[in-house]
């Protein structure tokens, strides 16, 4: 007994730093429903949210030095938000109050990172009508971008080329014969433009027009009820746009089942690949250019090879293929062949009824984001699963219960311009914590605890507990020994002190408020008992005290004006 009561002592001694909850790991019981709809994690030091993952595989071959980013939305999401994670699953960065919100991502403009995305209403007719956002490092918005002629700007892409454009996605409804399809000669019909604008001063220098180049009867879509006055007939449904280096244009259609190739000079198609157009001979048996209803299609490396996510089923034709599959295909553009040279295939055999993204990554591996289906994985090269993430419950797939337009990953430096947030509450167990959290710090290794005795007193802080930084909320246990007045310091690598929090008053936070001791006459003898309980225990609380000086033993740091040095800083540290 007398071991067992000092080993307990012992552990309250050595209590943990990290304040964030466990994610779930290979979790049944998470995608079957049994922790809600979307379990999600809360923290003491912010009112934020952020997913709580089911990680049913990961590996060390992953690109874990990238940043995982999606735009949660949903019936059971309660704010559409942008969130950045680490490879870890632990939040980094999230922000809402931007209605909806899909793709968010790394783009360079003029050489320098932003994350840029796309908000506003995504209700109109499976199209959308917003802006183009771009945040820089700060996570200061530096720009809204509208489409041009007067257009709302479409959710589906937005792209910034290498010479300070952008490439995006417009609908608008036109007027249309539909006597083809059974409908009226006047009908409506949903047009989809490429648009590509001047981002300093958004002149229009480059337009396409779908309905220009495409016959309604091409399309796969039933068109029902729709292609009347005020139900619009969506015949194209274009989902992404990519640019090669000759200055042509490579386009996705959803419903024509087809990859257009454009010329950027006379906006003439140059070649369709699949659909009923298809110019391609098929080299796998017919494997490289069956894709149906795909998403996300770009050109790899030298422009030989295109990638894409052939979600292979939709809503309304969930039975046409097993799964959805990512694909990469070479080109023969002179002989005009096509083969399929990878494949790539969740290892849950997913079926995303819409929406999805393909991703080449800088080693080699390929990402994909499920759309409709709250899931991310990432492969090897040759179509191995290595990282497999659901946030959200599998049981739910294809109701759009959580989903993320796309998921991608990649490079990301983040210097907020907040003070890291910081909060004094007490546990379950009634002991005292500090918690603090930095939305957006991407660059931080080690936080200190600091206490005064006089907050106005710069010299009066010192040093009372130095832990690395793991996850984003890190908790501090209050010991009596401490000072009234705490705050925290976020340094990074090389010690220099990036944010410091407000200080926080311990008796304002009622901290050492304790309720008193009152006993009744017949309970003395515990008492006693406790006073010589309290001699016993003597010297393991002189080892903790010991141990809370030994932590509050000064830690040389280097304090960095928000200014000029600090500009300077970030911008070496981002070549």
């Amino acid at each position: 007994m007398f071991l067992l009561i000092l080993l307990c002592l012992a552990l309250q001694v050595f209590w943990t730093a990290s304040a964030d909850e466990d994610f779930f790991i290979n979790d049944v019981g998470y995608d079957d429903g049994t922790y809600g709809d979307y379990p999600q994690h809360t923290y003491k030091s912010t009112d934020i949210t952020s997913p709580k993952l089911n990680i049913l595989q990961s590996s060390p071959e992953c690109s874990n030095d990238l940043y995982t980013m999606i735009t949660q939305r949903g019936w059971s999401v309660s704010q559409a938000r942008a969130t950045i994670l680490d490879s870890d699953g632990h939040l980094v960065w999230t922000v809402t109050g931007y209605d909806q919100i899909y793709n968010l991502m790394v783009q360079k403009y003029k050489g320098e990172p932003y994350l840029t995305f796309w908000a506003g209403d995504d209700a109109v007719g499976g199209h959308g009508a917003g802006y183009y956002y771009m945040l820089d490092t700060s996570y200061q918005e530096i720009a809204r971008i509208p489409a041009a002629k007067g257009f709302s700007g479409d959710l589906h892409d937005f792209r910034i080329t290498d010479n300070g454009t952008a490439i995006i996605t417009v609908y608008d409804v036109i007027t249309a014969n539909l006597t083809t399809l059974g409908k009226p000669e006047n009908g409506d019909l949903w047009e989809c433009r490429i648009q590509e604008i001047v981002l300093e001063t958004g002149e229009l220098i480059f337009e396409w027009r779908a309905s220009e180049h495409y016959d309604i009867t091409e399309t796969y879509r039933d068109i029902g009820d729709d292609g009347t006055a005020g139900r619009a007939f969506d015949f194209f449904h274009m989902n992404s746009i990519d640019k090669d280096n000759k200055g042509n244009y490579l386009v996705s259609s959803r419903y024509m089942h087809t990859v257009t190739y454009i010329s950027g000079a006379t906006g003439e198609v140059i070649w369709v690949l699949g659909g009923k157009r298809n110019m391609f001979t098929d080299l796998s048996g017919g494997e490289a250019t069956n894709f149906a209803y795909q998403h996300d299609a770009r050109w790899n490396g030298d422009f030989t090879v295109v990638s894409l996510f052939n979600n292979a089923i939709d809503d309304g034709h969930t039975n046409l293929a097993p799964y959805t599959r990512g694909m990469r295909i070479k080109l023969d553009q002179e002989k005009m062949t096509a083969e399929l040279i990878g494949e790539y295939i969740n290892p849950h055999h997913i079926k995303a009824v819409s929406q999805g993204s393909f991703q080449n990554l800088p080693n080699g591996n390929v990402f994909m984001g499920y759309g409709n289906t709250a899931a991310f994985t990432e492969y090897s090269s040759n179509g191995t699963a290595l990282c497999d993430t659901h946030f959200g419950p599998q049981h739910l797939y294809g109701t759009g219960n959580v989903q993320s337009y796309r998921a991608y990953k990649f490079e990301w430096h983040g210097f907020p311009t907040t003070n890291p947030d910081i909060k004094i509450l007490a546990d379950s167990e009634n002991n005292w914590n500090i918690y603090t959290s930095w939305n957006g710090a991407t660059e931080i290794h080690t936080i200190i605890l600091q206490g005064a005795s006089n907050s106005e007193d710069p010299t009066s802080w010192e040093d009372l507990e130095v832990v690395t930084k793991t996850n984003f909320e890190t908790a501090f246990q209050i010991y009596e020994l401490y000072p009234r007045y705490m705050r925290v310091l976020w340094l990074d690598e090389k010690d220099i002190v990036l944010g410091v929090s407000n200080p926080l008053d311990a008796v304002e936070e009622k901290v050492w408020a304790l309720p008193p001791l009152r006993l009744d006459e017949g309970e003395l003898w515990g008492l006693k008992i406790l006073i010589g309980f309290a001699a016993f225990t003597g010297a393991i609380v002189a080892v903790r005290e010991a141990w809370v000086v030994w932590k509050r033993r000064a830690k040389r740091v280097h304090w960095v004006d928000e200014g000029e040095e600090l500009r300077v800083q970030r911008e070496i540290l981002l070549r």
